[in-house]
């Protein structure tokens, strides 16, 4: 025949079917044919969906089936069906994995989904100021601004003067080599004054040994 009827079905809970008539989540459409097996006309042309997991709701999506007239999609042919390969710009749902995140050099966490497609689900801020060398430290790797520094300008990771992110590596020491030099004196000295009492009073100890003898 030249008129057939299509049904569209999206998985629960979400809805298609805004009529109040059967499933939310089914509607039917048709599809016309003309005599020599070009599309003529099908409906509906737009679905209004929404997914009711917590994504935006009544997102308006086009069908494309093809352009009426023509063959360059559906086409209707008199002869014996045969399967063909379908290209689609979908996907299937799927979960995030919590053990396939991570972060890029922009500061995109990325986040792996079981569907296999991957998406920026957040993105970490870098901020900066117009001299590095006004910052006060305060201690703990930490510093604050002054008025030499300038005030704090957050941006994009890569843009504007900003560094780049780097995941799974470990910072340049931040040891004060000085202070450690001069800590580590200090404790070669004291012990090396504690193994000298300690030789002083073993020969001591031998000295009243010998008396005794």
């Amino acid at each position: 025949g030249n008129e057939w009827q299509m049904i569209i079905r999206v998985p629960e809970p979400a809805e298609i079917n805004t009529t109040g008539e059967g499933p939310n989540n089914i509607i039917v459409g048709t599809a016309r044919f003309n005599n020599d097996g070009s599309l003529a006309s099908y409906t509906p042309k737009t679905i209004n969906f929404s997914p009711n997991n917590g994504a935006a709701p009544n997102q308006q999506i086009k069908l494309s089936f093809g352009t009426s007239g023509s063959n360059d999609g559906l086409v209707s042919s008199n002869s014996a069906s045969t399967l063909t390969g379908q290209a689609t710009d979908g996907y299937t749902s799927g979960n995030l994995k919590p053990d396939a995140i991570r972060v890029d050099d922009k500061g995109n966490i990325l986040g792996e989904f079981t569907n296999g497609k991957t998406f920026a689900v957040a993105k970490i801020a870098m901020a900066s100021v117009a001299n590095n060398s006004g910052l006060e430290e305060i201690g703990g790797n930490l510093f604050k601004v002054t008025a030499n520094s300038g005030n704090i300008v957050v941006g994009e990771a890569g843009t504007g003067g900003r560094g780049e992110m780097k995941t799974s590596a470990l910072e340049m020491s931040n040891v004060d080599l000085s202070r450690s030099l001069t800590e580590l004196i200090i404790i070669q000295r004291g012990y090396q004054a504690n193994s000298k009492t300690i030789s002083t009073s073993d020969q001591m100890l031998q000295t009243l040994i010998q008396l005794k003898q």
